[in-house]
C-alpha cells in the first residue's frame, strides 16, 4: 500500500479581553507586526475577535498539532501585547454577538462587507469558531469518488470536537450550539452526492454566474472541495482547545481517506449516505455527544457512538498501523470516553462553580498551555 494523504489545518481562535473576559476587537495588522508568523500563517476574519491560524502542509498528525501548538503561541503573545487572551472553543460561553466589532475597512476587506450587504444580521451574529481539516489525495485519484464516501464519517469526527454547550449565558441543552448558527446560512450541512468533481464546479460556477456566489466563496458545507488547494476539507468540527482531540480527528480522517483510496482501487467503496440519512446522524452527535446513538442504516437499528467507533477502529486498523498512528489513536480515543468532549467537561466545570468566567478561564489555560505540545514533534 502507498497511500500518501497530505493534510493541512485551520483554526479559528477567540479573542478576549484579559479582565472581563468578553470577547474583544484585536488589531491584527498591529499583533502580526509585532509577533511575526511562525511555524504557519494567520489572518482576521469578519470579526474583530477572530485571529485563523493555517498549518503548512503536513504528513502527520504530529506535525499538524506542532504547529497548531506553535501558532497559537504566537497569537497568543500578540493577544497578551493588547491586554488580551486566547481560547478555542466553538463560540464563547457569555458574549452577545450584538457587541462585536466587525472588519470594515473597504480598502482591505471588501468580501467581508459585501457578505454583511447580502446576509444582514444573518452573518453579523456568526460569532462562531471552527476547526477545519484539509486532505490532499495521490496523483490519479478522483476526488468526487473519496468525498462522497467520506460523508458517511462526518459525524463521528465532530463529536470528538463538540466544545459550544452554552450560548450568550445560557446551557443550550445542546452540546453544539455553533451549528445551530451556521444552519441559517444558505449551502450549509451536509453536502449532496456528486456525480463528479466537474458537475461539482459546474454547479458552482452556475451560482456564480447567477450572482448567488462571490468569486470563490459561499460554499460553506460541512465537506468540500476546495477550489484552490483541491484538498478534501472537512469543515464539520467545533475549534476545540483539546491538541489530543486536534491529533484524533486528524489521525482519524487521515486514515479514513488512504482507506478509501484503497478501497476505489480495489473497486470496492462503501456506499455513499444519503444527506437526509446523514443529517439524522448529525443532530444525534449535536444534541447527546458521545452518549449519542447513530442509527446504522444498513441493519436499520441504533448503535452507540462508542460501538460505531470500535467498528471504525477495526475498519481503519490496518492502515493505522502502516502508519505508526493505532496505538495514538486507540489511546486517545479511550480517553475521549472516559474525560468527554470539551462540552461534557464544560458543564462539568460549571455545575461546580456556576461562574461563566470560571469556565472561560479554563478554556484559556487549555488553549494556552503550551506544556500539552510537548510531545509533538515537526519531524
Amino acid at each position: 500500500m502507498n497511500t500518501l494523504i497530505t493534510l493541512g489545518a485551520e483554526e479559528e481562535l477567540q479573542i478576549v479581553d484579559q479582565e472581563s473576559l468578553e470577547l474583544a476587537a484585536h488589531d491584527f495588522e498591529r499583533g502580526k507586526l509585532d509577533f511575526p508568523d511562525q511555524d504557519g500563517s494567520s489572518s482576521c476574519e469578519l470579526h474583530k475577535a477572530v485571529v485563523e491560524l493555517q498549518t503548512p502542509i503536513c504528513h502527520t498528525p504530529d506535525q499538524i498539532v506542532a504547529s497548531v501548538a506553535a501558532m497559537r503561541e504566537v497569537i497568543r503573545q500578540r493577544a497578551q501585547a493588547q491586554g488580551q487572551r486566547i481560547l478555542s472553543a466553538g463560540v464563547h460561553p457569555f458574549s452577545n454577538w450584538k457587541e462585536q466589532e466587525i472588519n470594515r475597512d473597504h480598502s482591505k476587506h471588501q468580501h467581508y462587507i459585501r457578505l454583511v450587504d447580502e446576509y444582514a444580521d444573518i452573518m453579523r451574529s456568526l460569532v462562531s469558531y471552527g476547526f477545519h481539516v484539509h486532505l490532499g489525495l495521490p496523483e490519479g485519484i478522483p476526488p468526487m469518488a473519496i468525498f462522497n464516501s467520506l460523508r458517511n464519517s462526518l459525524a463521528p469526527v465532530f463529536a470528538i470536537s463538540l466544545s459550544s454547550p452554552f450560548f450568550e449565558g445560557r446551557d443550550t441543552g445542546v452540546q453544539s450550539w455553533r451549528h445551530s448558527i451556521l444552519d441559517r446560512l444558505p449551502r450549509m450541512g451536509t453536502p449532496d452526492i456528486w456525480a463528479s468533481e466537474e458537475d461539482y464546479f459546474k454547479h458552482i460556477e452556475l451560482l456564480r454566474k447567477v450572482g448567488t456566489l462571490e468569486a470563490q466563496h459561499g460554499m460553506w458545507e460541512d465537506l468540500r472541495l476546495h477550489h484552490h488547494y483541491h484538498t478534501l476539507e472537512v469543515r464539520i468540527c467545533d475549534a476545540t482547545p483539546s491538541l489530543d482531540h486536534i491529533w484524533l480527528i486528524t489521525a482519524l480522517l487521515q486514515c479514513e481517506v488512504a482507506t478509501l483510496v484503497e478501497d476505489y482501487r480495489q473497486g470496492c467503496l462503501p456506499k455513499p449516505l444519503s444527506r437526509a440519512c446523514l443529517e439524522e446522524n448529525k443532530w444525534r452527535v449535536r444534541r447527546r455527544g458521545l452518549a449519542a446513538e447513530l442509527i446504522d442504516w444498513e441493519s436499520e437499528a441504533s448503535v452507540s457512538l462508542h460501538d460505531y467507533f470500535e467498528h471504525w477502529m477495526h475498519r481503519l486498523t490496518p492502515v493505522a498501523q502502516q502508519l505508526n498512528l493505532y496505538q495514538g489513536m486507540r489511546e486517545k480515543l479511550d480517553a475521549l470516553f472516559i474525560h468527554g468532549a470539551s462540552s461534557d467537561i464544560q458543564r462539568g466545570i460549571f455545575k461546580r462553580s456556576e461562574n461563566y468566567q470560571t469556565l472561560v478561564q479554563h478554556l484559556i489555560h487549555e488553549t494556552e498551555d503550551v506544556h500539552s505540545a510537548r510531545s509533538y514533534t515537526v519531524q
